[in-house]
């Protein structure tokens, strides 16, 4: 028969050594005696304390702070709103996780809820930035009585009853209270979500006291629900833009209870948190589009130059097209592949570089669909591009290929410009995959059939083929200044008929794939490869818009002609105009011709004019 375990002899003795002032014994004071200069002291230290929390961050805490985070600190706690831009390694996580918990502290009671994109995401809050400091400082376990993680619950309880709870930004967080709402990584929350759900959770903080007649009715007393913003920088065309403006514009005319801060990588460079090195190796292979967000903290958008405004880019497109991994090269059939619909036309298209250099182009694939829109012509729907830094002709041809199958192509654009006439070359060869045992025929010129491509051309490149009976699928692009101009003012139409269609940002489309049950991406989402694989479609897309959007206009002897800012490149821009322009020319035109119902005023109103 078991045993209970025997008592502990003196539990009160074995109390003395706990950490937790709730558990160590204590001498009880009747409230008689605690009147007069003891409770006056205690007011006089909680007061203190609530206007300069910093000071119970660093003195009772024990928790150093650099004097950016002091900054951030003042900010957050003067602010009923307030809206903060920081750069990648400013901690700003951290510093949430410190400031909510001083507010847990000083406000007994107090319902903090964070808000981010998925609640994975802004679990690490607790889950690491808390239990970091629950672990290192004693005086932060003391105030804590419990941490929740796990997949469904991310909860903080403190022994003066106070909550911090995180929430995804999604329809499910309805129903929640909170007297202080904190948003991660506010650029990720959809607008409709934030304005509909989480605002609402908003209400006042009601302590005991304001239970009393003399208090219950004096607004003097309330307290503002309050919100924060935490963010890195993105690009301005998104609603975030318009939050920063309004409260930047709210702070200008005077309201003290709205303010902004922005940080960019110096300030991680000047305290320490990282070094030079770091940084370089970091952003080795970034693009300054990406620098400039990540790092420098600076939104981007298009100058009043920008012949592409962000607002003709439409990112609403969830599913993308992967090519074979190397995993699923003995089966039969593409697992990531997209079922064709009726009457689609699908496009890859090319803009190749030889020359594995920072300072030179990179090769850029992509993947169109083109579904047929009634009075329309076809709707564009990029939905893969992939780029490379400079690789040998025969290795850039047979990866052209590969995907070209993968996609169920039925055309190939080609810039046949510098490295491009050398990939032509490989192209019209047989070319044998050795990682898939599988053999390509030769690609050749298109048929004499699509007139946008001159006769010259045609026989040239015929000639040059180097394998017997090619597949006719190359639209090749020899761009001059006039052609250039054209090209440019057929996409932009196009942007404005909205028949282009891009992938979801790549933070929704983290959400869409587990949401989709994808099961290689849910598997083994903490592999870097994997990870890399399922979101590079959506992180190529924003880099193609930022490019577009980052191109100025210039008039050159009434042509236009398009100029990427310093540092920027106009790959990926090359690779969809050149596309669009044989789309628009060939594609668009003949179903046009076959939907053509002899309504004169259809085609009139179907007239986009570019000025």
């Amino acid at each position: 028969m078991a045993t209970s375990p025997r008592p502990y002899k003196n539990q009160a003795t074995k109390d003395m050594s706990s950490q937790s002032e709730f558990v160590r014994p204590k001498s009880m004071i009747k409230s008689s005696v605690l009147e007069g200069e003891r409770k006056e002291r205690l007011k006089r230290w909680i007061t203190f304390f609530r206007r300069n929390p910093v000071r119970l961050i660093q003195d009772y805490f024990g928790i150093h702070l650099h004097p950016y985070q002091i900054l951030m600190i003042w900010i957050l706690q003067k602010s009923n709103l307030a809206y903060i831009v920081a750069s990648r390694a400013a901690a700003k996580t951290w510093i949430i996780a410190v400031w909510t918990l001083t507010l847990c502290v000083l406000y007994p009671g107090i319902k903090v809820i964070v808000c981010s994109k998925t609640l994975a995401q802004g679990g690490i809050l607790l889950s690491e930035k808390m239990k970091e400091l629950q672990n290192r400082y004693p005086n932060v376990a003391r105030e804590i009585d419990h941490i929740t993680t796990n997949s469904n619950t991310y909860e903080a309880i403190f022994h003066c009853g106070s909550t911090i709870r995180v929430v995804p930004s999604s329809d499910s967080a309805r129903g929640a209270r909170a007297n202080y709402i904190v948003i991660e990584e506010a650029r990720l929350v959809p607008r409709e979500i934030l304005e509909k759900v989480i605002k609402p959770f908003l209400e006042v903080r009601t302590p005991p006291y304001r239970l009393k007649p003399e208090y219950a009715n004096d607004a003097s007393y309330q307290e503002e629900g309050r919100i924060s913003y935490i963010t890195s920088a993105w690009y301005t065309a998104e609603y975030w833009y318009t939050y920063v403006k309004s409260c930047i514009r709210r702070m200008i005319d005077g309201d003290e209870t709205a303010n902004f801060l922005a940080l960019d990588y110096f300030i991680t460079l000047f305290h320490g948190i990282k070094t030079e090195d770091m940084i370089k190796n970091e952003t080795e292979d970034m693009d300054d589009i990406g620098f400039q967000l990540e790092y420098q903290n600076i939104p981007s958008g298009s100058s009043g130059k920008s012949y592409f405004k962000s607002t003709l880019f439409h990112r609403g497109l969830k599913q993308a097209f992967y090519p074979q991994r190397e995993i699923n090269y003995n089966a039969k059939k593409n697992p990531y592949n997209l079922e064709k619909v009726d009457g689609e036309i699908r496009f890859v298209t090319c803009d190749v570089a030889t020359r594995a250099n920072k300072k030179n182009d990179n090769s850029i694939i992509g993947c169109i669909r083109l579904i047929p829109s009634m009075g329309r012509g076809y709707d564009r729907h990029l939905t893969y591009m992939e780029s490379h830094k400079g690789e040998h002709s025969g290795v850039q041809a047979e990866r052209i290929k590969e995907i070209f199958y993968d996609f169920q192509s039925d055309y190939l654009c080609l810039d046949l410009q510098n490295a491009g006439i050398g990939i032509f070359d490989s192209l019209s060869e047989n070319t044998f995959d050795e990682k898939r045992g599988e053999t390509y025929p030769p690609f050749t010129i298109v048929d004499n059939v699509f007139t946008s491509v001159k006769d010259e051309v045609r026989d040239e490149l015929q000639k040059r083929a180097r394998g017997l009976n090619g597949l006719p699928v190359i639209f090749p692009m020899q761009a001059s200044q006039n052609l250039n101009s054209v090209i440019a003012s057929s996409f932009r139409t196009a942007l404005q008929k909205k028949l282009w269609k891009f992938l979801i940002i790549d933070g929704d489309a983290e959400e869409f794939l587990i949401k989709s049950k994808n099961k290689d991406f849910v598997i083994d989402a903490n592999d870097s490869d994997t990870y890399a694989f399922f979101l590079n479609p959506y992180v190529q897309t924003g880099l193609a818009i930022s490019e577009c959007i980052n191109l100025d206009m210039t008039l050159v002897g009434g042509l236009v002609k398009l100029v990427e800012k310093s540092g920027c490149y106009k790959d990926r821009y090359s690779a969809l105009s050149y596309a669009n322009y044989f789309i628009s020319s060939e594609f668009d035109r003949n179903l046009l011709q076959e939907q053509d119902t002899g309504d004169d005023w259809e085609t009139i109103m179907g007239v986009t004019i570019t000025v």
